[in-house]
């Protein structure tokens, strides 16, 4: 696998993709990252015609600084805000903001320190930034605006705000300004134009599945009363909301429902971070009004019930942006086994073709290996140098973690063990041998990666059929879609099993199809029995 053209594969692909979504984005443009992937493409493809020997290198490493490390940088300073770690989060955003001194994400420090100091209870000075802040029209400033709000309890003068400075239709496209908007409407008790307003939403911009998106339906069912719906997002959105904060919205969806809920706001507020101090101590002393059956019209509950039914479905069935608390041990495993596999082969060599067929990769034909059936098992936990591994890793991790948390430790490990060994065991009546390639040594765990992506195109569709949904729809074309660049590259690379690849992914497909399909017999089963 050759580094220079991997790195510029990579780099073309994920600048090309993130551009079509920027440009296609709802809210207001992004103008840095814009020009920075369209300058990275342009780079790539002057590269590749005048020096396609180091074009990879050279835009490749311009990626890694300029896009993938800001975001990456980015994401973990939300993580680190969830665990209030903000001295860590401070200097995560400032690494990010230099890198990526656009689209307002130069005024990412200011807000966590902001939050800082809310947190140690320097409450004026916190404010003070924030009200700075809250005059920007960024999606910093709207934050800040939002938090702002948050400690005064001003809904009235931000919703006042938000009517004089924005159209209907931009608080709509935006999802920041959307859930500043649906807040204010619902601690205010106007519920029935929250609803109304979400639907518009709803209808018109698709929810793209994100943090934000997860957080404007959090309010909307916490002060809607649904406490089935508030604790099942609460639960998603557990890697980036904290504790105190979960606990927050979960006791405001009972107040709504009705349900005593004072004991539980004062023992919140002995452990809450001061950051919510003010906001529990509106709920105490101004509860929101109970929602009553003859509030919201029939347009409205009808609303709230297909919000309730589709984040229940999502739930099981959205996989790619899970959330949930339950840990992949067994995709961990995975990678441990994989990784102390190349230890082993480092003393021989890791590109050695002698010692990887010593310790069991597969040998094409296998007439010369006879009897040697365990090297379809062996084989798969090989790998050729730490590229191949690496990359290998990654996709473990990213797909494994998803596809265990919606199917559980056992039916994930059962699809990746047959995928990798389908993959293996099959690969040799599918690879063409030649007089110049005589034989063909097959290692790697891409066969068990890929079946991997076919379990969870296979789960989606499961999902798809059995309720049909944007955001499953949205992820199912984001998978077909890698597939095909994947088929793309592993036809036009040389030393990539493209065998292996296409036997995996149709193993994992196979086997989510056959569980969907056993899961409904059952269903029917059970219906069938409980209704006679």
């Amino acid at each position: 696998m050759d580094l220079n053209r991997l790195l510029l594969w990579m780099a073309g692909v994920s600048c090309g993709l993130n551009l079509m979504y920027t440009l296609r984005s709802a809210g207001r443009p992004q103008r840095g990252w814009q020009g920075i992937l369209l300058g990275l493409l342009v780079t790539g493809g002057i590269g590749l015609l005048a020096v396609p020997d180091i074009a990879g290198y050279v835009v490749g490493s311009a990626w890694l600084l300029f896009v993938l490390l800001p975001g990456l940088v980015q994401r973990l300073s939300s993580r680190l805000i969830a665990r209030r770690r903000y001295g860590l989060a401070l200097w995560c955003a400032r690494i990010s903001s230099w890198l990526h001194p656009f689209d307002s994400w130069r005024d990412h420090p200011d807000v966590i320190r902001a939050l800082q100091w809310l947190h140690e209870g320097r409450t004026d000075e916190a404010k003070a930034i924030l009200h700075k802040l809250g005059r920007l029209d960024t999606s910093v400033g709207r934050m800040a605006m939002m938090v702002e709000c948050q400690q005064t309890s001003g809904w009235k003068q931000l919703l006042a705000w938000l009517r004089i400075s924005y159209p209907p239709n931009a608080m709509i496209r935006d999802e920041n300004l959307l859930m500043m908007y649906l807040q204010a409407l619902g601690e205010l008790g106007q519920r029935q134009a929250m609803l109304d307003v979400y639907q518009v939403a709803a209808e018109t911009h698709h929810a793209t599945g994100g943090t934000t998106a997860g957080l404007v339906q959090l309010r909307v069912a916490a002060l809607c009363g649904l406490i089935p719906t508030t604790d099942l997002l609460t639960d998603v959105l557990s890697t980036t909301l904290p504790d105190d904060s979960q606990q927050f919205w979960r006791l405001t969806a009972r107040q709504v429902a009705g349900q005593h809920t004072t004991a539980g706001f004062h023992q919140l507020q002995t452990s809450a971070s001061p950051y919510l101090q003010p906001m529990i101590e509106s709920r105490l002393t101004s509860p929101l009004p109970v929602i009553s059956p003859d509030e919201l019209d029939s347009a409205a509950t009808h609303t709230l019930g297909e919000l309730a039914k589709n984040l229940a479905h999502e739930s099981r069935y959205a996989v790619m942006h899970s959330g949930t608390r339950r840990r992949p041990y067994v995709t961990w495993a995975i990678a441990v086994l994989l990784i102390a596999c190349f230890i082993r082969e480092i003393p021989g060599g890791s590109t050695d073709s002698q010692n990887l067929l010593d310790l069991g990769a597969l040998l094409i034909p296998t007439d010369l290996t006879p009897g040697e059936w365990w090297r379809m098992i062996t084989a798969g936990l090989l790998h050729f140098g730490p590229l191949h591994l690496m990359m290998n890793l990654l996709g473990l991790l990213y797909l494994g973690t998803r596809l265990e948390r919606a199917w559980g430790k056992l039916r994930m490990l059962i699809g990746y063990a047959a995928s990798t060994v389908s993959a293996m065991g099959f690969a040799p009546y599918l690879v063409t041998l030649t007089e110049q390639q005589p034989i063909a040594i097959l290692v790697g765990a891409s066969g068990g990666v890929m079946g991997l992506v076919g379990a969870l195109i296979g789960h989606l569709t499961v999902g798809w059929f059995r309720g049909r949904n944007r955001r499953i729809s949205r992820q199912l074309s984001t998978l077909l879609l890698l597939v095909g660049l994947q088929t793309f590259f592993d036809l036009t690379t040389p030393n990539v099993s493209f065998a292996c690849h296409l036997l995996g992914m149709l193993t994992g497909l196979v086997f989510a199809l056959s569980l969907g399909a056993l899961e409904s017999l059952l269903a029917r089963s059970h219906r069938a029995d409980a209704a006679m």
